[in-house]
């Protein structure tokens, strides 16, 4: 039976049903499901900003300043933190919450750490769904900071609007960011604690390295800031809304809409697959025998891996 006073609660963005849902996606509670089929149409509304980085060059700080001019201008708020997972609780670890404090007694601003629980991207399903929830609440803006792991940062993509790489000198994030090919998916590129020497070099490289439109015919680009002084947030605040005018007045506007709805559908779809096929493959019958074989060096885990694979296709076959 569908929880109408949850739903209720949701969509007039009391932050009590805000954050019972959540704990719901959360939880794999089934009855979520049917709520966000119920809310679904009043998605859409909300921009979406991803902001992602190594760690130590930032990000929360960052975020506690955009709040702040965000909210001068009177916007509606939510920041979802995914955090890194604990391994022995399954929880978020950093807290970021604590780093936004001064947020905590506005009921125009809803802030929410959550655990990556180890996904590869570091976002996972409940973090699409926790969108959707506070999309449907009425929120302007709705900011997710990830985990900043490099690579598998590329996830952030499907589930927002404006992606926001977040850099500082002297930590050489330059070069890594080109290796791990995040210079591909950041919109914005923000060269933080800009006081620090190095920092219009940096700015200077970063240039040079986009030198590219990206596919939907956006130019990134780049701004230098000092978080814990709010200098060059206002500028950052400018990028956002253009980029967000961009989306809305773009003649691929429906192409980019379609291809975020797309990734949206196929990630939910990986994801489901990944944790039926893990929970299969680790509660396999012959697993324990694969296991016993390493542990008595008849065998390799490369090829217990292939042998388990092997089996396990004939049975589903």
């Amino acid at each position: 039976m569908i929880n109408q006073d949850l739903i209720n609660s949701i969509l007039s963005g009391d932050h009590r049903g805000l954050a019972k849902s959540i704990s719901m996606i959360e939880d794999d509670d089934p009855e979520i499901m049917d709520i966000l089929s119920k809310i679904y149409h009043k998605t859409g509304r909300a921009f979406v900003i991803g902001i992602t980085g190594a760690p130590g060059t930032g990000k929360s700080t960052l975020i506690n300043k955009l709040i702040s001019t965000f909210r001068k201008q009177d916007k509606k708020i939510g920041v979802i933190a995914v955090d890194p997972t604990s391994p022995l609780t399954g929880g978020a670890l950093l807290g970021d919450r604590l780093r936004m404090s001064d947020h905590y007694l506005d009921s125009d601003v809803y802030i929410r750490s959550m655990a990556s629980r180890n996904k590869l991207g570091g976002l996972s399903k409940a973090t699409q769904r926790s969108v959707s929830i506070l999309d449907a609440s009425g929120l302007d803006i709705i900011i997710v900071e990830s985990v900043g792991t490099g690579q598998s940062e590329v996830d952030i993509l499907k589930i927002t609007d404006a992606v926001v790489v977040v850099l500082m000198p002297e930590l050489g994030d330059d070069i890594q960011i080109i290796k791990a090919g995040i210079m591909e998916i950041g919109d914005i590129f923000v060269v933080n604690k800009s006081d620090l020497p190095g920092s219009d070099k940096m700015a200077s490289k970063l240039i040079h390295g986009i030198g590219h439109v990206k596919k939907d015919g956006w130019t990134p680009q780049i701004v230098q800031t000092q978080s814990l002084t709010g200098v060059g947030i206002d500028k950052l605040i400018d990028s956002i809304n253009i980029r967000q005018d961009f989306l809305k007045n773009s003649k691929n506007s429906l192409k980019i809409q379609r291809q975020k709805i797309k990734n949206q559908i196929t990630e939910t779809i990986m994801s489901d697959i990944q944790e039926l096929f893990q929970n299969q493959i680790f509660n396999h019958s012959e697993m324990n025998a694969f296991v016993d074989q390493v542990i008595n060096k008849e065998i390799d885990p490369e090829l217990a891996a292939k042998r388990l694979l092997l089996d396990f296709k004939k049975r589903i076959a």
